[in-house]
């Protein structure tokens, strides 16, 4: 286990578990923890299964150009992955923009401030900005603004960011706002747009979609939209990408457990 790279600290039962995705762990429990371990290890060697990453740093060092979906269960799940994505963008001169939907902008300040002590002094210059979704996705009636509006409108914000000095855009967005189908299926439409429009550009994008968005949306568009699906589950993040013959039932499997659990965010 130690040569896959899982520490001899993580050889118990729940933590092997929780490593094996799309498994409900408590049906693992009355199994010896070292045919988990087989198991788990089988699994590896097939190629089902890819070792999750740490929260803190599934986000980290993404090139640019990239433009990836986080699902997610609860709104700490999410401040563990995109405070290191902010923190690394401002270490390293870029323009940082993080639109909160389930978070509020007070909350989301406070957690990046414990990460970053000198947060006040990068929203002063305006190199970090944190927005309500409001004030970029939708209208005041509260519709989503048209997909070619927003995707132009994402672009310049890259443009400006570079003429002002800074190495690029680093930004994530919030979708946990959308609560109906013809909403998603607009917010898809400029997903695609967006997509076209920051390949071969100094823009990378993390679109944040709680675990009960699954159920709304099309999935073969999440990943013709995205170079890479995370889902986080517990402490480990595991990468989809790789998924796509069988994302379906990733996503139902998502939307299932959201339902059954009464996830809110």
């Amino acid at each position: 286990m130690i040569v896959a790279g899982i520490p001899e600290t993580e050889h118990a039962i729940d933590a092997l578990a929780a490593r094996i995705p799309d498994i409900e762990p408590g049906l693992l429990q009355n199994l010896p923890a070292d045919t988990v371990a087989e198991l788990l290890l089988y699994l590896i060697s097939k190629g089902v299964v890819s070792l999750g990453v740490p929260s803190g740093k599934a986000l980290l060092d993404l090139p640019w150009g990239s433009h990836v979906c986080q699902f997610y269960d609860v709104k700490e799940d999410l401040v563990k992955m995109l405070v290191p994505y902010f923190k690394q963008g401002l270490e390293r001169n870029e323009a940082c923009v993080w639109l909160v939907g389930d978070l509020t902008i007070e909350e989301a300040k406070n957690a990046l401030a414990a990460a970053v002590p000198d947060l006040e002094r990068f929203m002063d210059i305006g190199q970090m900005q944190i927005r309500h979704y409001t004030e970029f996705y939708t209208n005041t009636n509260g519709t989503v603004k048209p997909a070619a509006q927003l995707s132009e409108d994402f672009a310049a914000m890259g443009s400006t960011v570079r003429a002002n000095g800074f190495e690029g855009l680093r930004a994530s967005g919030s979708v946990s706002w959308v609560n109906d189908a013809q909403s998603m299926s607009q917010f898809m439409d400029y997903e695609t747009k967006v997509n076209l429009a920051i390949q071969n550009s100094r823009i990378m994008a993390v679109c944040t979609y709680p675990a009960q968005a699954a159920a709304m949306c099309q999935c073969r568009e999440l990943i013709h939209n995205h170079g890479k699906i995370f889902v986080k589950r517990g402490e480990w993040v595991h990468d989809k990408s790789k998924d796509a013959e069988k994302i379906e039932a990733v996503f139902a499997s998502l939307a299932s457990q959201s339902r059954a659990a009464g996830v809110r965010v």
